[in-house]
């Protein structure tokens, strides 16, 4: 062999040494790239800002009273896979300003959630305030086995039990009148809306004195999804309106109570997403659940009778979840994690804890922020002081029960 000839070859050999070195150095670091892209894909975040007023107004005779408290954090829900059949969420609302004792960093905790959640929307190790929710969900969703209705445009009922709580003030079941419609926007396509009203239902609940009364109540919903979610593998929520009302005679006088929640999706700078294009069919829908156009106005302030702070909160939590289930049916795309942020911050809106903020409605709050529904007329026609069912219920709600004389606790 040749001087030139084997110079070529020894240039050759290290060549391909320094191609095959390159090779098996970098394999390793390929697949953590791959494996860390393949995590990237399974973690994702969301952000939703959160409006949820409570009012309460009572009268007897010249007297009135009134109560109204407002908040509107934004929140964010981080999700993590953490097994082909479980993930993991982590929600976090900001903007919340706590009174009080609840000033301390040890109630840091109270800005955050944290929950598992299995493919088959079975919720887990969700905080110790909130397991009411996990084990309502989990009960719901047990029932929707082989039931969840997956036709746009359909109306159907569906029964939730309470039994599973043996708790006396709260009925037997709940049962919801279920109907979607399909809602057109310009840039996402068709969306769907589902609504969910209850039949009204009757909770026991302790008197300012001695004594129980019931407090005649109905919850009703509608959640906007995307057009996958009759296929059972909708990804995105866009828009939620709920309301819960109560009303009763107990104590001689006329009390009703509202607590209303809405939620629309942002992007990471609180910018309501475009859902432009929505029209009739969402306003229809919107406004069978009779959200309050305008808030109360406070003359007279009174702080929330008992009822109002622990059997009612309770009661509103339960159904709101019952009817976030309801709406979703089998779609593992966790309408839970707006009913579980909305249900933290109302009980502390309940217990005062919360600096109120804001002077708003529900549906003003709604118009104001999301460019698409500023147009659309979705706010209720009764208003605040006037249910249609009040003068059924009165008969009704005045009803007492002298044989417990123990109040309930704030949880079932």
């Amino acid at each position: 062999m040749s001087k030139d000839r084997t110079k070529k070859f020894v240039i050759q050999q290290d060549l391909w040494f320094r191609v095959l070195l390159v090779v098996m150095v970098s394999l390793p670091w390929s697949q953590i790239a791959n494996a860390q892209q393949e995590q990237l894909s399974a973690d994702r975040t969301e952000y939703f800002k959160l409006v949820s007023t409570v009012e309460y107004i009572a009268k007897r005779g010249s007297e009135s009273k009134q109560y109204r408290h407002q908040a509107e954090p934004w929140f964010t829900v981080n999700r993590r896979e953490v097994s082909p059949a479980e993930n993991s969420y982590h929600i976090r609302t900001e903007d919340l300003m706590f009174m009080g004792a609840y000033q301390e960093p040890e109630y840091d905790y109270l800005s955050e959630i944290n929950y598992k959640l299995t493919d088959k929307r079975y919720i887990t190790e969700l905080d110790s305030d909130l397991v009411h929710l996990q084990e309502m969900n989990n009960e719901a969703v047990g029932s929707l086995q082989n039931k969840a209705v997956h036709k746009v445009g359909k109306k159907w009922t569906h029964r939730f039990d309470l039994t599973i709580f043996d708790h006396y003030s709260l009925p037997d079941e709940i049962k919801f009148t279920v109907k979607s419609v399909k809602v057109p926007t310009d840039e996402l396509g068709d969306l769907i809306a589902v609504q969910a009203i209850s039949d009204h239902f009757l909770v026991k609940a302790a008197k300012q004195g001695d004594g129980y009364g019931y407090v005649k109540c109905q919850v009703a919903s509608v959640y906007l999804f995307d057009p996958y979610v009759m296929e059972g593998n909708a990804e995105e929520l866009y828009v939620v309106a709920n309301v819960f009302t109560a009303a009763t005679k107990m104590d001689d006088m006329t009390q009703q109570y509202r607590y209303e929640f809405g939620t629309y999706k942002t992007d990471y700078n609180e910018v309501a997403i475009d859902l432009s294009g929505l029209g009739e069919e969402y306003e229809d829908i919107m406004r069978e659940i009779d959200l309050i156009p305008e808030p109360i106005e406070v003359k007279d302030w009174a702080g929330l009778p008992y009822w109002a702070q622990s059997e009612i909160v309770n009661a509103a939590q339960l159904a709101s979840a019952c009817s976030a289930i309801a709406c979703e049916q089998s779609v593992v795309n966790p309408a839970s994690n707006v009913f579980l942020a909305a249900a933290r911050v109302y009980s502390y809106q309940g217990e005062c804890a919360l600096v109120s903020c804001g002077r708003r409605s529900v549906c003003q709050a709604l118009r104001q922020d999301v460019d698409a529904i500023t147009p659309l007329d979705i706010c209720g026609d009764d208003g605040f002081l006037v249910p249609w069912w009040w003068a059924a219920a009165a008969a009704v709600v005045a009803l007492d029960d002298n044989h417990h004389h123990h109040k309930s606790p704030h949880k079932p």
